[in-house]
């Protein structure tokens, strides 16, 4: 498995966990979430599941950064004070 794939990999694995909750933080709907970030809603579906999907690793990232969510897909601290 060359370096993007298992990237890709283990973005998506994160994103399963990390996706629906930041989705919900923003308090975006399905439908929303998946028009702002160019995909379909059962494409976001499939991301949020864990399940296969055909997303290349462009896609997973910006995906990653559209939900605020770090880098390596986990959610970002909240800001001193806003506890």
């Amino acid at each position: 498995m060359n370096e993007h794939e298992e990237r890709r990999r283990d973005l998506l694995r994160n994103l399963a966990l990390h996706a629906g909750p930041a989705r919900g933080r923003m308090s975006l709907s399905l439908t929303d979430a998946a028009r702002l970030v160019g995909l379909t809603p059962e494409g976001l579906v499939t991301v949020e599941r864990g399940a296969v999907c055909a997303l290349s690793l462009a896609a997973v990232e910006q995906l990653t950064l559209f939900l605020g969510l770090t880098e390596s897909v986990l959610p970002r601290p909240s800001p001193a004070g806003m506890k």
